[in-house]
């Protein structure tokens, strides 16, 4: 690789977001002002448990969630946020970025938060935009089998989304549940999917008000090596 690697990707969407019982209502733009306010001693204690991180190095300062943009320089890869909002925990980490060949430490960070917290719904999403696009989904709903949804122009889905949306009381008439539809055949899963089961934080809203802690962060060489493969070119 070149002494001066570029980030090889536009455009991305990489977290884990868990929700403890008891689950808020689904908020939408009115309600999430009211959000519970950000919590930084619990956020602390978050990063410093993932698994794609070595050491915290710095805590930076707070910013809006909805101000967070996508690394584009490589000093961004070591930049993971952390918001914690009542029962609600969301992790966003660079380390989480995959294309679909390099890199499984999405898989293992979804399946460390599952078992640490399996009373708890989670999601893992990584979004990858350049030239092509690609995206993968994993969701946990507790008492049912997990999800696991990936591809680039087309989706490979093993388990069965209506399962996880029944369980978590969605509607077919809601966006995104149109898997409940029994005559609507092969459902995309996306951002609304993901909506349903995260009580609508898995999207940014335009006037939230929700704040995130950030930290630098060291990672292991083997982390490390994953990353460089994903996310730089020469």
């Amino acid at each position: 690789m070149s002494p001066n690697p570029r980030v090889a990707w536009r455009q991305s969407v990489i977290q884990i977001t868990r929700v403890h019982p008891p689950c808020p209502a689904p908020y939408d733009q009115h309600t999430i002002r009211h959000a519970p306010a950000h919590d930084p001693v619990r956020a602390r204690a978050v990063v410093a448990g993932l698994p794609t991180v070595a050491t915290v190095a710095e805590e930076l300062e707070p910013m809006l969630r909805r101000n967070l943009g996508h690394p584009s320089h490589i000093d961004d890869l070591d930049q993971v946020t952390v918001g914690c909002w009542g029962n609600i925990v969301q992790i966003s980490d660079p380390a989480f970025g995959e294309d679909g060949i390099l890199s499984t430490n999405l898989d293992d960070a979804f399946e460390a938060q599952v078992e640490a917290y399996p009373e708890a719904r989670i999601t893992a999403v990584c979004e990858m935009s350049s030239a092509e696009s690609y995206g993968k989904y994993l969701a946990h709903v507790p008492g049912q089998p997990s999800l696991a949804v990936d591809g680039w122009d087309g989706q490979s889905v093993t388990g069965d989304p209506a399962q996880l949306l029944g369980a978590v009381g969605a509607d077919s008439a809601d966006p995104g549940a149109e898997c409940l539809d029994p005559a609507h055949d092969d459902p995309y899963i996306g951002v609304e999917y993901l909506n349903l089961i995260t009580c609508n934080l898995h999207s940014v809203w335009a006037k939230e008000n929700l704040m995130v802690s950030v930290f630098k962060v060291t990672r292991t060489e083997d982390v490390r090596y994953e990353m460089d493969e994903v996310w730089l070119r020469d």
